[in-house]
């Protein structure tokens, strides 16, 4: 794999990140300013939403986001682009920041450089795991068994989440929509390298109505991830929904690259060792922002 091609892919999910976390904070500070009452009606409020210059800035910037995306996982693994979602977060409590005028206190800093650095040093080592996948390595691998339970498991969580939410933590049950968000988001993203492994095949004509099936399955996603948040940002707070958004949408794709789809087999077991700390950092690094910045924020406010 080009090493340019591989950071083209880095530079463009950082990108997409960036703009679709600004987005949804755009639109979540839109959210706010429509009464509650409104809020309650669905149909209000996606009337007011549609005149709102905010809110229809940051629904620019989330569908920018999807063609850069595309082009993140043309040339990088599963595994290398799903930890720069705490890139976003990073982006997303910079931005808050700025927005509301407040400092940084020494928590978030120490989260903010471990999420940098676990993505930076995650990037590196998947840079060297694996070479881009031919549609035949891709057929066998994610259509397997271990696929098809990894992706089934996910789904039965998408159904088994809000119920618990809402018959044991109905205070909380705002969040089982960024739960369920994230899921489909983390789906999503397995969908997508296989549209982008489809289109850049060589070999003769892979069948298309598994590219039909992968398109059905990507709107499904993208309703299910998108139409989460807009629920979820009636009441959640941005900063704790998007981190259990990106989460899911890290942990996800990086389990699928790692025990489905074998981008870590290349490497050395030092090496192993080394990814595994770099993505675990990083999570940590989004939980520390996630909790920290909740103290400072209200819920009218990011």
């Amino acid at each position: 794999m080009s090493t340019w091609l591989f950071f083209l892919s880095i530079l463009s999910g950082l990108l997409s990140f960036t703009a679709f976390n600004i987005g949804f904070a755009l639109e979540k500070k839109a959210i706010n300013k429509i009464r509650f009452e409104d809020q309650k009606r669905i149909v209000n409020m996606i009337k007011q939403l549609l005149r709102n210059k905010t809110w229809f800035m940051g629904f620019l910037l989330t569908l920018l986001s999807i063609p850069l995306y595309f082009v993140a996982l043309i040339w990088a693994p599963l595994s290398a682009i799903a930890p720069l979602s705490g890139f976003g977060l990073v982006i997303l409590i910079t931005y808050a920041h700025i927005d509301l005028q407040e400092s940084f206190n020494y928590k978030e800093i120490i989260g903010i450089i471990m999420v940098i650095a676990g993505v930076s040093v995650s990037s590196y080592f998947t840079s060297l795991s694996t070479e881009p996948l031919t549609w035949n390595d891709w057929n066998t691998l994610a259509h397997s068994y271990g696929g098809l339970i990894l992706i089934l498991s996910s789904i039965a969580l998408c159904i088994i989440i809000p119920f618990i939410f809402f018959f044991k933590l109905k205070k909380y049950s705002m969040y089982s929509f960024a739960f369920v968000a994230g899921i489909a988001a983390g789906i999503q993203v397995i969908v997508v390298k296989g549209i982008t492994i489809w289109f850049s095949s060589i070999e003769n004509s892979p069948a298309i109505y598994v590219l039909i099936l992968y398109i059905v399955s990507f709107l499904l996603t993208a309703l299910g991830s998108t139409g989460g948040l807009q629920l979820a940002f009636r009441k959640g707070k941005v900063t704790n929904i998007m981190a259990l958004y990106n989460g899911f949408i890290t942990i996800i794709p990086i389990l699928f690259g790692g025990l489905v789809l074998f981008e870590w087999l290349t490497l050395s077991v030092l090496n192993k060792v080394i990814l595994a700390i770099a993505v675990f950092v990083a999570l940590i690094g989004i939980l520390i922002l996630s909790l920290e910045h909740t103290h400072e924020s209200s819920d009218n406010n990011l």
